[in-house]
């Protein structure tokens, strides 16, 4: 089946003029998942400056050629050895596309770019034997994945978080979320090796060979076909059933494992049967819509609170009690916004895990933060009479936060934020009860995380109704990977484990090792109406109104009490 083009579906122009061709730093990435390692039989994209003419030069499947627009790429063996010369999808000043071809055996390779007989500098990327890389509705890796539901509409469709239509490529694609039962077929490249494929054909199934699993909301399907598909070369498809049983979830969690290597993580969209839009806390139609049709997301992220930290591994928090007061009103892509919620999940933690370019902004970042004043007025017990918190400035908008003297905030009071105006949000009053007391019992006896034991935290307290348990860990250097494990449990349980199928997916940190010591925190709060993460909240217990009209999709002004300490990841 015809789906698309690599050309029409990832292909971000740009405009630049002739320069030395030069790669930018992780550059090289699988053409869907975005993912660094490459496959035999992969359609990889280079992104950087100077690397193709400035007008798009692109040629027709299945007869991709060495060169094109005067820009051609080698992969050369770091160990030495003949350099292997990719195939060309296309080429543009500022990105390129080509194909590995399926005789590249897995090692370390640099990578350069040739156009107009100038050289770019090498990149080292990694090939393994497979590596396949999900396509995604936003052509980014991330978000929803592209995927076709082969029992509706002959197949001519694409899973949503509602129901539409879609005119492309000459059909008319029915928009659809998934149905447990259904028949789905992801679409991407990197499967590995298939001679047949290079020039369009394929060798049929691999699922066997590849070990190809896919895991859906933590349930592990076997395949029905995983192979390339015919008329393509580095498109592959991997065909599977949902369980009739699968828990509908507008973000169920979606992986392929394939040779051992794992996937981008993207969502899929589950209905119950029979209905047409999918359901998730916090989320109503016309936001589902909203982020179907790639439209922004706003949310009002305000809190109050004390923080015991010990041994943070945030220089600016240092040790001890820390009160605060404050937060920000972001604006989210949708992709962004989508993006915490595509991690896999184990019962009530999620796993949000980023890998980005040192120097470039982490992925689910908001792309603004709003203008609500100068200030917001502040009051309550313990607080001074005409008590303002400030805002301060950064590259992408204005963020508001006072740290408050010591003493300041008493548990058990109610205090009051609230917003004048400024020019992109308008008034808001929002009123919050700090926890009456919180504490972790067995926090002394925690200094490390042992990633292949679950992690036990104990509590008691009063005056709230949920906790947060928050564990974060990173390295650091030329390419960032942060996770974020978040946790949301009732407060009437006391106490509750981190699976280790959760921890493991936290990096390992040496003793000392700059940037890279775990971050561990428990915070008592109360339950809005949807769902809470580390990363964002849906409950709507606080949406000011927007100057460009219309109201923030989701927020709260947060009460919470908080431990935090550093811990050695192992």
């Amino acid at each position: 089946m015809k789906i698309w083009t690599f050309a029409s579906m990832t292909l971000l122009l740009a405009s630049q003029g002739l320069a030395q061709p030069a790669i930018k730093s992780n550059g090289v990435v699988n053409a869907s998942g975005y993912q660094a390692k490459l496959a035999p039989d992969t359609v990889f994209v280079i992104f950087g400056s100077g690397i193709g003419p400035a007008t798009l030069a692109a040629v027709t499947a299945p007869d991709y050629p060495a060169s094109i627009g005067s820009t051609s790429v080698t992969f050369t063996p770091a160990a030495g050895g003949t350099a292997v010369t990719a195939k060309m999808v296309y080429a543009v000043a500022g990105q390129v596309a080509g194909l590995l071809p399926s005789s590249i055996a897995p090692g370390t390779y640099a990578v350069r770019v040739t156009y107009n007989n100038q050289v770019s500098a090498p990149q080292n990327v990694t090939v393994v034997a497979r590596s396949f890389g999900i396509a995604t509705a936003n052509s980014g890796g991330t978000g929803t994945a592209q995927a076709t539901v082969g029992n509706v509409n002959g197949g001519v469709s694409l899973t949503r978080f509602t129901t539409g239509s879609l005119a492309f490529n000459g059909l008319n694609w029915t928009l659809t979320p998934a149905h447990p039962g259904d028949s789905l077929v992801l679409w991407g490249t990197g499967g590995g090796a298939d001679p047949a494929n290079d020039t369009g054909g394929t060798s049929g199934d691999q699922t066997a060979a590849g070990n190809f699993i896919v895991n859906v909301g933590g349930r592990q399907i076997t395949s029905l076909y995983a192979g390339a598909s015919s008329g393509y070369p580095g498109l592959w498809q991997i065909n599977f059933t949902l369980p009739a049983h699968i828990t509908p979830d507008c973000f169920a969690s979606l992986q392929v494992s394939a040779g051992g290597e794992l996937s981008n993580a993207v969502v899929i969209p589950i209905a119950d049967v029979g209905q047409s839009t999918c359901s998730a806390p916090g989320f109503d139609q016309a936001t589902l819509s909203k982020l179907d049709a790639g439209g922004s997301i706003v949310f009002a992220g305000l809190s109050i609170g004390k923080i015991n930290t010990t041994g943070s591994s945030f220089p600016a928090m240092g040790s001890g009690v820390i009160e605060q007061v404050g937060g920000v009103i972001n604006r989210y892509t949708a992709a962004d916004w989508i993006l915490p919620y595509s991690g896999p999940k184990f019962g009530p933690c999620s796993v949000f895990a980023v890998t980005y370019a040192s120097g470039t902004t982490q992925p689910g970042n908001p792309s603004a933060l709003l203008d609500a004043g100068a200030k917001l007025a502040f009051s309550g017990p313990n607080v001074l009479a005409g008590a303002t918190v400030g805002a301060f400035v950064g590259p992408v908008g204005p963020a508001y936060s006072s740290t408050l003297p010591a003493g300041t905030l008493m548990e058990g009071g109610a205090y009051t934020l609230a917003g004048a105006g400024g020019t992109q949000v308008g008034p808001f009053i929002a009123t919050a009860t700090l926890p009456s007391n919180f504490s972790v019992t067995n926090w002394s006896s925690i200094s490390s995380i042992n990633r292949s034991t679950p992690l036990t935290i104990n509590w008691t307290g009063a005056g709230f109704d949920q906790v947060l348990i928050l564990v974060q860990g990173a390295t650091l250097g030329a390419s960032n990977h942060n996770v974020a494990i978040s946790c949301v449990v009732p407060e009437s349980l006391g106490t509750f484990s981190i699976p280790a199928a959760a921890l493991a997916y936290l990096p390992a940190a040496a003793a000392g090792a700059a940037g890279n010591v775990g971050q561990l925190t428990v915070e008592a709060t109360m339950a809005g109406a949807g769902t809470l993460s580390a990363q964002s909240s849906t409950a709507q217990t606080l949406t000011p109104p927007l100057v460009g009209g219309g109201q923030a999709d989701f927020g709260s002004f947060a009460p919470f009490l908080a431990v935090e300490k550093s811990v050695a990841i192992q």
